[in-house]
């Protein structure tokens, strides 16, 4: 009787463990339509300003709507050396979502950062570092055993991170120290 219940509990672990959602988080994958997924610095409209070098991460966030977006609790992943053959893209892992199941429906967003800047999104811009952000958008958690197409990001869209530019009060106060070391020369 001991062997069975143990047998059942180890089953029930196990189905529930694939019963949670699970996600393909990489941007260099497409199936169903051939949209643009890279991500790029400051401007989408030309390829040589995709985003590339191992300093720049992603982190995959997660939740039933985009007012309740949470980080996967996984180390972000980083984007690809800028000697790649496909730039603007990070290396992929396979990411597991708790609290949702197969066929529920989950809002999804990508955030992008400079880690030699800080930890996070909101510590990399108040360090200077680039920074930016997907559209929130959705995936459909797919039954256990489904091809691997069915674990794409297929709904993610390419998108800009910003690279930042000099506040105002920063070049005030540098061009105000050019001109006193002028007229301290004169």
């Amino acid at each position: 009787m001991k062997k069975l219940v143990t047998i059942l509990t180890l089953a029930g672990a196990v189905a529930s463990g694939f019963a949670q959602g699970t996600v393909n988080f990489a941007n260099n994958v497409a199936f169903q339509t051939a949209a643009d997924r890279h991500v790029y610095f400051n401007d989408m409209s030309t390829t040589n300003n995709w985003v590339t070098g191992t300093n720049i991460v992603a982190q995959l966030f997660y939740g039933a709507s985009a007012g309740s977006l949470t980080p996967l609790s996984t180390i972000p992943r980083t984007f690809r050396l800028t000697t790649t053959t496909i730039p603007g893209t990070w290396n992929g892992a396979t990411r597991t979502f708790q609290g949702f199941n197969i066929g529920d429906i989950v809002t999804l967003q990508v955030r992008v950062w400079d880690s030699t800047k800080g930890t996070d999104i909101a510590s990399s811009q108040a360090g200077g570092g680039f920074a930016g952000q997907s559209d929130t958008f959705t995936y459909l958690v797919p039954p256990a055993g489904s091809p691997s197409f069915a674990y794409f990001t297929e709904n993610l869209r390419a998108f800009a991170i910003t690279v930042p530019e000099p506040s105002a009060v920063a070049l005030g106060v540098l061009g105000v120290a050019g001109l006193l070391l002028i007229r301290r020369r004169k």
